[in-house]
């Protein structure tokens, strides 16, 4: 079976001692595609990922973390694929994780590439590699200097220490810093539409993330997927280095916000809070919210609620929600 080839290519990488004994060591697993939160419900509730072009003409994306200049020099073929990574953490998903704050946009390199909530599919990589369309690169397609493949032959000649490469990248060495993020964005391409039959897991980066995406599920689409939902700490999926919610207490009588100690963006942000209770919204909006020590926050109800859903926005970009009931208990 041609799957089976691509499996022993990536299984004979998965124990070279460069990849064994470190963080890649499970990264030949799998094919990676990530994506903000609320473009991962449409996705999982459809069960199915779209090309960007087929997702633009059927207005399915609602948060766009691509670059409208790198966009703009990528063929239109390749942006009517599919596309996935061989490893998370490249360059282009530096640009673009977390939230940002005014200052940190005005210091990136694609001030507009803005992934606030980046939720990670994993994708059985041999049955990706093994569809009859699929093929793949050894760099970026956003450029024009990619060559597409296809056997597993070619899979076991890219240029994996590049592909993986985690180390400090020189720049001392411009070219040769430049063909390392060219090779660290390396993909893998399905024409028009994937479905979602290889999936394996779908990875939050907090357990505050996690519930965001539960409570966002429709409920037969919930059923489904939870067991391949879960919350991870793992670095070896984010970088972790712009804002986000770690973990949330909802109680009946106040809410309690845990903000990552970690962030190199903490504000200040608009931040508002809505609650919903009773066909009523209730409002707290705080424009120069700045995150510090102890990067918490605390909102107390004037009475006891029992049953409310928790939406928490962040510079408009929706960072957390959830529903709390508060159940009667007979004992």
């Amino acid at each position: 079976m041609v799957s089976e080839a691509f499996r022993q290519v990536l299984q004979c990488l998965a124990q070279e001692p460069w990849v064994k004994n470190t963080e890649r060591r499970w990264w030949p697993q799998f094919a990676f595609h990530y994506t903000d939160i609320r473009n991962a419900v449409k996705i999982l509730s459809e069960g199915k990922l779209l090309s960007r072009a087929r997702a633009e003409q059927q207005q399915k994306i609602t948060v766009s973390s691509g670059s409208a200049e790198v966009l703009a020099g990528t063929n239109f073929n390749i942006k009517d694929c599919v596309r996935l990574y061989f490893r998370p953490k490249t360059p282009t998903q530096f640009y673009a994780e977390g939230v940002h704050s005014q200052k940190t946009l005005s210091e990136s390199k694609f001030p507009d590439a803005h992934c606030p909530v980046p939720i990670f599919f994993l994708f059985d990589l041999p049955s990706i590699l093994a569809l009859p369309q699929s093929s793949f690169s050894d760099r970026t397609l956003a450029g024009q200097n990619y060559r597409l493949m296809k056997n597993a032959q070619d899979l076991k000649n890219l240029p994996w220490q590049q592909i993986y490469h985690t180390e400090w990248i020189d720049w001392n060495n411009p070219e040769m810093a430049r063909e390392i993020i060219a090779h660290r964005n390396a993909e893998i391409i399905v024409p028009g539409e994937l479905d979602l039959s290889g999936l394996k897991f779908i990875y939050c980066r907090s357990e505050a993330e996690k519930d965001t995406l539960l409570d966002l599920l429709p409920t037969q689409t919930r059923r489904k997927y939870r067991d391949k939902i879960v919350a991870s700490n793992r670095s070896e999926l984010y970088f972790r280095k712009r804002t986000f919610i770690e973990r949330a207490a909802l109680m009946n009588s106040s809410v309690s916000l845990y903000f990552s100690a970690d962030t190199e963006a903490p504000g200040p942000f608009c931040l508002r809070v809505e609650i919903e209770e009773n066909q009523r919204t209730f409002v707290q909006e705080n424009p120069l919210f700045l995150l510090e020590p102890p990067y918490n926050y605390i909102l107390k109800f004037p009475q006891i609620l029992h049953t409310y859903r928790l939406r928490v926005m962040l510079n408009n970009s929706l960072v957390y929600q959830n529903t709390f009931v508060n159940f009667d208990l007979p004992f």
